[in-house]
């Protein structure tokens, strides 16, 4: 499993489409100062109580629904494939919240999260991703031979989650990788040799961090400043370019699509 994985939850225990444990969540200190820091932020853990009522990420904070969306995301980047995917499955009709639970815990099954579905669902309806319609709780019965009707109350409620105009046009917007042209293409160009070696790497197979490591290390110009292979999985993970899946580190299809933008300049 990755460096990064956090501790294992739960699933067999019984779905309740509701539950959401946010406050009990807690993690080790996380460096808020380094924009190229991978980590999973809780969502509000040790907030003052006025904070906790508004919510850490959400329009009213960040100035619109959008902006709270890319900011949940991009301070929780080992969550980003699954919080995309949520609004991406509940688009159109919605999915009902078991749904969810059953495909969240499928994706999150290589690579698990102190986050439960439902909170991850919870996080984004905050932010104004998406929104939960929930269903009759009775139907209306009648009895013919008696001539009356009745409320039958329903036992189980499954609520729909839908994705919000916002949610989606943040989806489309991120389906253009925005991360990897800030990041590979731009802020850590420098290095865009290597990350071409590992992309082609994990285009050809998947690999182990150890063969990633061994891979970076032979190239000068991670040497001054020091880069080790860690660093440039965390970035292509970030860019949803490479994922970890069945023990290894494999390139996504958005990490077959974004590999020629790393050639050089002839070679595209």
């Amino acid at each position: 499993m990755p460096e990064h994985t956090d501790d294992l939850l739960d699933f067999d225990e019984e779905f309740d489409p509701l539950a959401v444990d946010d406050l009990s969540i807690d993690q080790e200190d996380m460096d808020d100062d380094n924009p190229l820091d991978t980590v999973d932020y809780p969502t509000m853990r040790n907030m003052p109580d006025e904070m906790r009522r508004e919510g850490m990420y959400t329009p009213g904070r960040q100035g619109s629904a959008q902006d709270a969306i890319k900011s949940l995301i991009d301070h929780n980047p080992g969550r980003r494939p699954v919080l995309l995917a949520i609004m991406q499955m509940c688009a159109g009709e919605g999915m009902p919240a078991s749904a969810v639970t059953e495909e969240v815990n499928k994706l999150q099954s290589d690579n698990l999260s102190v986050y439960a579905p439902m909170t991850l669902c919870r996080m984004l309806e905050r932010a104004g991703g998406l929104v939960l319609e929930m269903p009759e709780t009775h139907e209306v019965e009648e009895d013919v031979e008696e001539g009356v009707e009745y409320l039958e109350i329903k036992e189980h409620i499954d609520p729909i989650w839908h994705t919000t105009e916002d949610g989606q046009a943040v989806c489309e917007e991120f389906s253009h990788a925005p991360v990897f042209h800030d990041i590979v293409l731009d802020r850590d160009s420098a290095y865009l040799e290597v990350y071409r070696a590992v992309m082609l790497a994990l285009d050809e197979r998947p690999r182990t961090k150890r063969e990633i490591d061994n891979l970076v290390d032979t190239f000068e110009v991670v040497k001054k400043p020091r880069r080790f292979g860690g660093h440039f999985v965390d970035m292509l993970e970030r860019a949803d370019a490479i994922e970890w899946k069945d023990r290894a580190w494999q390139l996504t299809g958005m990490g077959r699509e974004l590999l020629p933008l790393t050639a050089p300049k002839g070679e595209e």
